[in-house]
């Protein structure tokens, strides 16, 4: 009789098996989505872990650590996966610190905060703003980028020039080592007796200041001779703290990678928020000129110097920037004041003078308010993710793209790479910190092509040679070593202080479990190489996390814009697996907003779940679309709504909805506690049959109002304030017959009813010259019709229509006619305006502010987020009422902030949302509402004074 097969458990599942029992079930993941979507990172690399995470204290990170090193299991700590170098990613467990993200504490007199690694720098910087401070180190992932990840890589950014890099930054910093115990990292006099206690406490650290003291003249001898440098471990910093009679561990610590242990808690440096700032971009004719131009600009201390040379400004589009077709560089300029008794225009003119000499494309462009200087900084700060757009097969890749030499001779190595890159013919963008040399270089190729995969390898080693060999530089200024540059260290520095470095690594971390392969390694740089993403459109830069309002709820990767484009466009896609991620997107197209390189993650979600719709919500918009007895079925309720909108009424109604709702979503139930909207027992249609066209004929050229469902069927006040403010402005819009415009269906998977209700409302507004819409989601759809048809006669239909669409206040903008406004109210109220996201998504974010700033009795006060989900999302509100609440938590701090008195919106899902959420004192209406008021008051007040 033959053996039985012994089948050996899965190890992996083991793995969060046994870290579940530990740390609790919610913080430990290993199903195939969420392993999909920490694979990567924003780096070229592509390594599946075994499992991942998601701690929330000092003590989760302690115990994953120390299964980790009992295992024997490689571990990477990660923050926001915006690295560039691979260093976020690993094969075996993933510690994700976004949960820790709390501001601890801030000392404004002593100007320092103490933060968790999981904070978002632009989140900190906001926070700190109100207090007159900020953190100074700024890389251009700011706006996603977390503290954690920033002090792993020494991060710097584009005002190094005046706050340095984070390592001149840190004061103390919270270490979990792989020993098990908390080292408290920061910088000891040498006669201190705390220093003491802390080498007895932690005997690697008296290891490692014997190994620094021992080799101190080795160190000073190989420090880089350029102005910033992230390669290697900062023994130098080390060193030169020793000189002074300190053991200044921070320095060490600081860009180490995670490499020698896991950060729970850092104390940053703050300085004084600037009083004001000038940003002006510099076009040069002739690129000589712009490194004899460089000293005559930082005499003027700016607080940063940025180039961009001529193939970047090709490949992102000269006219989309306004920068002139001759020239061969911009240098974008910053200069702050730091007192209220500086004119910042004086130095503009100072700026104006060192630059006469030299032969302009155009004049100087010059900034001073922080919209204005926002879109100088705008094409800079999106330029890698933009550059996606550039060819279907080309891509940006960052395999070189960090190097640093001395500031004078940045010309010489733009010249330099320039022709390089023209002898392979490969296009390339050149641009960085041109004040302190530090270049950051992205050729554009197709990786997956063998040929542009040898110019890849041959580009790698000659440009990294020439660097150190020719320009005496640095291979690393900010974006660390990763797994990139690992090979190169050891060339950068030599066998000597390359082994002081292993060394380093083996005091601190003696079994190789944290992130091994990073920074201290011999592996090509081209291992691991995800060459079928880099076929793809995503940058996974991570811009989307930043906005995603389930991303800012869960903290977890497979729970974001970036972790759902990597799960649905995985081969092993499958919607069973991945439902739980699939449907918990709101749609609210937050991220097809905000991607430079033009990715619709919500669109992809969308075909996932068309895929699979829902028959639930398909067999409701199927009899919504019939109209009679579903308009009659909310006739009555309208009717009757006092009766059964009661408390005790609402418990029952939630209860015995509960099994129709499951069909919906498992998380869909109709809460007993939501505020519901009025029903209208008159609908909008029936209050306005004046306006209704009759028979076929309809006037050419007219104006048809786009009510959608909301505004035909609750009684909010809503259809009747547009049709107001339209009448005012001398027009009597048409109500054509017309369906759900299409954003719930579709919402749902249904895309073929989606794509009917189109082709209804095509046909019936035809006709009409300007089509008027008061719904966020409908003015998007409406303009989005053409993305429902292929190419063809309906696409064109859906194009002319598309054309047409106008938001209420777009339309109020444009008017020549400009009614009389009044004060509605006897006092002045504060206004403020949450920014709804899929009228953001349709390009409309400026006229309701400017038209909310106009109203008299109006202060107007821009709310922190204002352009943040609220978590109403049409129906996500009823499927799937927790996260909505948990969404909406940071618009009410956001409302709470500025004080305001009323919040305008123009979206029905946000009014509901918002009313339910903010205390009654705030008032919540439409944008039209707003505007209504202040004709009524002007009419009133004509009248009064008539009589």
């Amino acid at each position: 009789m033959a053996a039985p097969t012994l089948i050996l458990p899965d190890r992996s599942r083991a793995i969060a098996s046994d870290l579940r029992a530990q740390l609790g079930s919610n913080k430990v993941k290993d199903d195939g989505p969420t392993l999909t979507a920490y694979a990567v990172d924003a780096s070229i690399y592509r390594i599946a872990p075994q499992a991942v995470v998601l701690v929330e204290s000092e003590e989760d990170i302690a115990v994953t650590v120390r299964y980790a090193v009992s295992r024997g299991i490689p571990l990477t700590p990660r923050a926001a996966g915006t690295n560039l170098t691979g260093s976020a990613i690993g094969s075996g467990l993933i510690l994700d610190v976004s949960r820790l993200n709390r501001i601890l504490e801030v000392n404004r007199e002593e100007r320092w905060a103490r933060v968790q690694p999981g904070v978002v720098l632009a989140e900190l910087n906001r926070h700190l703003a109100r207090q007159g401070l900020l953190f100074g180190p700024d890389p251009s992932s700011g706006d996603m980028c977390k503290l954690g990840g920033m002090l792993a890589n020494n991060s710097s950014g584009p005002h190094t020039l005046r706050y340095g890099a984070v390592k001149d930054n840190v004061r103390a910093l919270r270490i979990c080592l792989t020993s098990g115990s908390r080292l408290n990292a920061r910088a000891y006099r040498l006669d201190d007796p705390a220093l003491e206690r802390e080498l007895a406490a932690t005997p690697a650290l008296r290891e490692l200041l014997v190994l620094a003291q021992s080799h101190a003249d080795l160190i000073r001898a190989k420090k880089p001779a350029v102005s910033k440098n992230s390669c290697g471990y900062n023994l130098f910093g080390l060193v030169d703290g020793l000189a002074e009679g300190r053991f200044d561990l921070p320095k060490l610590l600081v860009g180490s990678e995670g490499t020698l242990g896991v950060v729970s808690e850092a104390t940053l440096t703050l300085v004084p928020k600037p009083k004001a700032t000038l940003t002006a971009l510099i076009h040069f004719r002739h690129l000589d000129e712009v490194g004899d131009a460089v000293p005559r600009l930082l005499a003027l201390e700016p607080s940063a110097l940025e180039v961009m040379d001529a193939n970047t400004l090709d490949l992102i589009g000269r006219s989309a920037h306004g920068i002139p077709a001759d020239a061969a560089a911009t240098l974008l300029i910053e200069l702050d004041a730091d007192s209220c008794e500086v004119d910042v225009r004086e130095r503009a003119e100072d700026m104006a003078a060192a630059c006469r000499p030299y032969r302009l494309a155009a004049e100087m462009t010059v900034a001073f308010d922080p919209e204005r200087r926002e879109q100088l900084w705008k094409a800079r700060k999106a330029l890698y993710p933009t550059l996606y757009r550039f060819d279907p097969l080309k891509k940006p890749i960052n395999f070189v793209d960090d190097v640093v030499v001395r500031a004078e001779r940045i010309s010489d190595l733009i010249r330099y790479l320039e022709g390089f890159f023209a002898g392979q013919r490969v296009p390339v963008a050149i641009f960085g910190h041109i004040g302190n040399g530090n270049a950051h270089i992205v050729p554009l190729l197709n990786v997956n092509d063998d040929k542009d995969f040898e110019k890849m390898v041959q580009a790698y080693h000659e440009i990294h040679e020439t660097v150190l060999s020719r320009f005496g530089g640095s291979i690393c200024g900010e974006h660390g070593d990763g797994r990139v540059r690992a090979e190169y260290v050891r060339k950068m520095f030599g066998e000597e202080l390359y082994r002081l470095f292993a060394e380093v690594k083996r005091i601190f971390d003696p079994d190789r479990v944290l992130n091994p392969g990073i920074k201290i390694g011999d592996a090509p740089f081209t291992d691991h190489i995800d060459y079928t993403r880099l076929s793809k459109s995503c940058a996974t830069c991570a811009k989307c996390n930043a906005v995603c309002p389930v991303y800012d709820v869960f903290q977890s990767e497979d729970m974001s814009s970036r972790g759902w484009f990597e799960i649905v466009t995985a081969k092993d896609y499958s919607y069973l697996d991945s439902k739980r991620v699939v449907e918990a997107c709101l749609n609210c197209k937050s991220c097809r907003t905000v991607c430079p390189a033009g990715v619709d993650v919500s669109d992809l979600i969308l075909q996932k779940r068309a895929e699979h719709p829902n028959r639930l919500a398909g067999w409701i918009f199927r009899w919504q679309a019939r109209g009679g007895s579903f308009e009659s079925l909310l006739r009555l309720l309208g009717k009757t709504q006092r009766l059964w909108d009661r408390p005790a009424l609402r418990r029952l109604l939630e209860w015995t909805t509960r099994p129709v709702m499951k069909l919906l979503a498992a998380t869909a139930r109709l809460p007993h506690d939501l505020k519901l909207p009025k029903l209208a027992a008159r609908q909008l249609r029936e209050r306005y049959r004046e306006l209704v066209p009759s028979g076929e004929s309809s006037p050419p050229g007219g104006v048809a109002y786009f009510h959608g469902c909301a505004a035909n069927y609750f009684d909010d006040g809503v259809g009747d304030a547009v049709v107001g403010v339209l009448r005012r402005h001398g027009v009597e819009p048409a109500l054509p017959p017309q369906r759900c415009s299409g954003t719930p269906i579709q919402t749902y998977g249904h895309v073929e009813l989606a794509r009917e209700g189109a082709r209804f409302n095509l046909r019936s507004f035809a006709p009409y010259g300007t089509i008027v819409t008061g719904c966020a989601s409908c003015t998007l759809m409406l303009k989005d019709y053409p993305t429902l048809f292929p190419d063809g006669a309906e696409r064109e239909e859906a194009e002319r229509l598309a054309k047409k669409v106008v938001h209420i206040a777009e339309f109020v903008a444009r008017s020549p006619k400009q009614p009389a406004m009044k004060a509605s109210g006897s006092r002045t109220q504060s206004v403020t305006y949450h920014s709804s996201c899929h009228l953001r998504a349709a390009g409309v974010t400026k006229e309701p502010r400017k038209i909310l700033a106009s109203l008299p009795g109006v202060n107007f006060a821009e709310m922190p987020d204002a352009d943040r989900c609220a978590g109403g999302a049409g129906t996500f509100v009823v499927k799937d009422y927790a996260t909505s609440q948990r969404i909406v938590e940071r618009k009410v701090r956001a409302v709470e902030q500025v004080g305001a008195d009323v919040v305008a919106t123009s979206c029905p899902a946000c009014m509901i949302q918002l009313h339910n959420n903010l205390p009654e004192r705030v008032q919540v209406k439409h944008v039209a509402q707003m505007l209504n008021d202040a004709y009524e008051a002007a009419d009133r007040t004509a009248k009064a004074s008539g009589s």
